[in-house]
């Protein structure tokens, strides 16, 4: 007998040991165990320890497990505000959701007239409202057969048969009128005297007493008779056209330039305005403003002869003759019959020094006026550089 230990501690039980009968042959004698017959009771004896623990500790764990059964959530008591934050699994138990307010009842749908129905079955004819009757209404008579007895036209209808009788003042306009086409202009401007002193604010009184004035001489009167129709109407562009012309004949050409520039911004598509601009701006000694101002009148009007006229002029006192024919080329495009334009295109080509092309535009000058004299010299000298033996 000898003793073996178990685990747990326990005590060593006695295992009788027999002394023959081993199967590996060995001496009887022997009395040492094999090891298999020693392994075999160890094992069973450390499942047993085993089962023995985990019985006491299931016992140990039940009660606890049964209560967290019956609360219905394991480890978490009902009372924590977080736990469904501290479960992963959640706690089983669904939040109460607040009852939804109830649907408003909602409106029959409305049914619009449609021409044809909702659905029509294969073969049946589309059902289609009929047109609602109309009662005949009796037919007019023909406006020849219209009685206009008693009807008549409304006394301030516009007619274009109605004529509208001149005032008094407007009377002496027409003879003032009549005395300018017959020359006699002192006659037209006592004429139109009496008619703006019988009607202060007739302002075609003023404009047209201005124009006799300057055509009698008197820029002064000219002057004084524009700025009375501009105290009436202060934007009246002729009457500033007018006003500047004057005195640009006075030789006052900054205040004329004033008077152009009023008047070109309010008549934006009269040309005159611009033109005499650049007149003014010419006699100021500022030819390249000048060439602007041409440019502008030309671009309001494409045909306006004499702002090309100009603009090559200025051109030429600029020093560039190129451009300068290019302007008299389009003069003469506009008024082939335009003495000034051959003799001024005379004067660009023998400036570039193409004098053969300048004797022919002054012969076409003289051949529309013979008494040019200006042509007549010119085509002189340039004939005369034609036939210098050249270095």
């Amino acid at each position: 007998m000898c003793s073996v230990a178990t685990p747990f501690g326990m005590a060593g039980l006695p295992i009788p040991i027999k002394a023959a009968g081993t199967r590996s042959g060995g001496d009887p004698s022997d009395t040492t165990m094999p090891l298999h017959a020693i392994q075999q009771p160890a094992s069973l004896v450390r499942l047993a320890g085993v089962a023995l623990a985990a019985a006491i500790v299931a016992s140990v764990i039940a009660p606890g497990v049964a209560a967290a059964r019956q609360s219905g959530v394991v480890g978490i008591p009902e009372d924590d505000p977080f736990a469904d934050e501290l479960n992963p699994f959640g706690s089983g138990k669904q939040p109460a959701r607040p009852a939804a307010p109830p649907e408003p009842p909602k409106p029959p749908p409305v049914k619009l007239p449609v021409p044809f129905p909702d659905r029509t079955l294969p073969g049946d004819p589309a059902e289609r409202p009929a047109p609602p009757r109309r009662e005949a209404q009796p037919r007019p008579r023909p406006e020849s057969q219209l009685d206009l007895r008693g009807l008549e036209p409304f006394p301030d209808a516009d007619s274009p048969t109605a004529e509208v009788e001149p005032s008094p003042a407007e009377e002496l306009l027409i003879e003032a009128e009549k005395l300018d086409r017959a020359g006699r202009l002192e006659e037209a401007r006592d004429v139109l005297r009496k008619a703006v002193a019988l009607d202060p604010k007739l302002t075609i009184g003023h404009l047209a007493l201005g124009v006799i004035n300057r055509r009698l001489g008197d820029f002064r009167g000219s002057v004084d008779a524009c700025s009375a129709g501009l105290r009436v109407d202060p934007q009246d562009p002729e009457l500033y056209l007018r006003r500047g012309i004057a005195w640009f004949h006075l030789g006052l050409h900054g205040i004329a330039l004033e008077d152009f520039e009023d008047a070109a911004g309010i008549a934006y598509d009269d040309p005159r305005p611009e033109l005499w601009r650049g007149l003014a701006l010419i006699e100021l000694g500022r030819p390249l403003e000048a060439i602007n101002a041409y440019a502008s009148a030309i671009r309001r009007d494409r045909t306006f002869m004499i702002a090309y006229l100009n603009r090559g002029l200025a051109y030429l006192s600029t020093g560039e003759p190129r451009k300068a024919e290019f302007d008299f080329d389009l003069a003469i495009r506009h008024n082939p019959k335009d003495v000034r334009a051959w003799f001024n295109r005379g004067v660009a080509q023998a400036a570039q020094g193409r004098y053969d092309d300048a004797v022919e535009s002054y012969s076409a000058a003289l051949d529309l006026d013979p008494q040019h004299e200006p042509s007549r010299r010119n085509r002189a000298a340039a004939e005369r550089m034609v036939s210098a033996p050249r270095r």
